[in-house]
């Protein structure tokens, strides 16, 4: 998923809103996955959703991903990352149907 999500972002302008993190699950199983999300993927989308939602936050630099997701305390790393479970499931389930 992650070749999947950076070649996807590589197609996005700069102004990336939440529609694209939904559209990037959704892409992520088109092929018909059946198996549930690995801790992988799901830390994958969960820094992005963090990313995406620090982004207003930062007005000259923002900083990297990796950087955001470090300095973040552990309790919101723990809500990113129940939030891209929920999606992705909601996205495979979707597809399954």
């Amino acid at each position: 998923m992650l070749d999947e999500a950076n070649a996807y972002e590589r197609g996005m302008d700069d102004d990336l809103t939440f529609q694209t993190v939904r559209e990037l699950a959704g892409t992520a199983y088109m092929a018909g996955r059946s198996a549930p999300p690995t801790a992988v993927e799901i830390e994958a989308v969960a820094r992005k959703l963090l990313w995406w939602a620090m982004a207003p936050v930062w007005e000259d630099v923002m900083p990297s991903e990796d950087c955001l997701w470090t300095l973040a305390e552990p309790e919101m790393r723990a809500n990113y990352i129940r939030d891209a479970r929920e999606m992705l499931e909601i996205a495979r389930k979707a597809v399954n149907e």
